[in-house]
């Protein structure tokens, strides 16, 4: 039996990047951008909202953060959408 452990870095709230959110759990890092304006406090604290490049949103709060990306997959769709950007 082949068991795999996948390991996130720590806690990070860049602008934009590579990360990995706590919720929804997609099993992959995707390449999010920080929505500006709309943090909200919460009970979990301030909530932050995120859009990936492949359409994926998520939501941070200071009790559940966004992660490093460590050794997670990365997600295909945003790959290939940086790729482009680059070429342009």
């Amino acid at each position: 039996m082949t068991q795999v452990v996948n390991l996130t870095g720590g806690a990070a709230s860049p602008a934009k990047g590579w990360l990995k959110p706590m919720f929804p759990h997609s099993g992959k890092a995707h390449y999010f951008t920080k929505q500006k304006g709309l943090a909200v406090l919460t009970s979990h604290g301030r909530a932050t909202y995120w859009t990936a490049l492949c359409g994926v949103d998520a939501v941070s709060t200071e009790k559940m953060p966004m992660f490093e990306p460590g050794n997670w997959d990365r997600c295909k769709r945003c790959a290939q959408k940086i790729a482009r950007e680059l070429s342009a």
